[in-house]
């Protein structure tokens, strides 16, 4: 799991890119600001009933339906040409956050053994983190003026990711074998 994670820290790129994305479409700072309210409203009002569906469900799935929900708004952020599809793809964007933030903290601590819960978050942040701060180097250098290229790549990417991550079956279920050995 920890290498699926890195592969998605390493296309998500920072969300400054995409306020920077709407400020290049036309959008002034009031605009920005709205926009990055509009997504967190809805990653606050989606957050919670995410949860319960992962704790009812397959986190797997939840997880792979919010990577569905970040190819579709990274797509569009680099296919729009115009600002009236931003007010579209940014409460789809909060809806990717929510169903993946807690539910991935909650699905690594689900596969490994209780007393390594603390080790593995740290893992999990670090290499998300690491991930995030090349995604951001890489993107920025494909960036030419514009932002399609970062959000096209990212995009399909994360589909492909998600595809998989959904036909993948009992992979990246199961918990970790205690093996005793520390």
């Amino acid at each position: 799991m920890v290498g699926f994670i890195g592969v998605f820290a390493l296309v998500n790129v920072p969300d400054t890119l995409i306020l920077l994305r709407a400020k290049s479409l036309g959008f002034g700072f009031a605009g920005v600001v709205a926009l990055y309210v509009l997504y967190n409203l809805s990653y606050a009002v989606l957050s919670y009933p995410a949860g319960l569906v992962s704790d009812r469900l397959n986190r797997r799935v939840v997880f792979a339906t919010g990577l569905v929900f970040f190819a579709v708004a990274y797509l569009g952020f680099g296919l729009t040409d115009t600002t009236r599809w931003l007010w579209v793809l940014f409460p789809i964007y909060g809806a990717y956050t929510a169903l993946t933030d807690g539910v991935s903290r909650a699905w690594v601590a689900d596969l490994v053994p209780a007393d390594s819960r603390g080790t593995a978050l740290g893992i999990y942040a670090a290499v998300s983190g690491v991930g995030l701060l090349v995604a951001g180097i890489w993107a920025g250098l494909a960036w030419h003026g514009t932002g399609h290229v970062p959000f096209v790549v990212s995009g399909a990417l994360v589909a492909v990711l998600a595809v998989t991550l959904l036909a993948s079956g009992r992979l990246f279920t199961e918990p970790e074998p205690d093996t005793g050995v520390r």
